[in-house]
């Protein structure tokens, strides 16, 4: 019984991993026709977090509170093009968001997810690190995959919460 349970579960959680990736691949022919990362209304509006080389922006669908975007400054499309200056700095602003999301968010745990090309997902055609935390309480993997896909097909945050978050994870990225 338990088998057939834990199947079960495996296809429900494959069936819905798919669905994702179809809505998370779902951008123009051409994905470098535009850059959400690039463009400058997106980053007033969601950057906590810029030096020379990073940019961190609090993400318009967060799958979980406190998921964050981690973004070289220079356009690229993909890790392996990274410059080893720039994949250096990424893992210490990742380390900053994450001690800045532990004050705002109260996290206990994260999750780093890294998408390259089409096929992986990636939806913006930029190269970008999600940081997505976890509270302690919160362990279940079906609850954190249903996230990520409701998230891919809901609408993003008001622009006063998105305000609300990228002030106070500027304030936390400050102290």
């Amino acid at each position: 019984m338990r088998k057939k349970l834990f199947y079960l579960l495996l296809v429900v959680l494959g069936v819905f991993v798919g669905i994702f990736c179809f809505y998370s691949g779902s951008h123009s022919d051409s994905p470098k026709d535009y850059c959400a990362f690039c463009n400058s209304n997106v980053l007033i509006a969601q950057k906590f977090y810029e030096d020379d080389l990073v940019v961190a922006l609090y993400t318009h669908k967060p799958v979980l509170p406190g998921h964050c975007l981690i973004i070289p400054k220079r356009h690229i499309d993909r890790f392996e093009k990274l410059s080893d200056e720039e994949f250096i700095h990424i893992g210490r602003v990742i380390k900053k968001v994450n001690m800045a999301a532990m004050k705002v968010f109260d996290t206990s745990s994260y999750l780093i997810l890294q998408k390259n090309g089409i096929e992986a997902g990636q939806t913006v055609p930029h190269v970008h690190f999600h940081y997505i935390p976890r509270i302690a309480k919160d362990s279940s993997f079906l609850k954190f995959f249903w996230n990520m896909y409701i998230a891919s097909i809901q609408k993003p945050i008001k622009a006063e919460k998105m305000q609300e978050i990228v002030d106070k994870m500027k304030e936390a990225m400050e102290n």
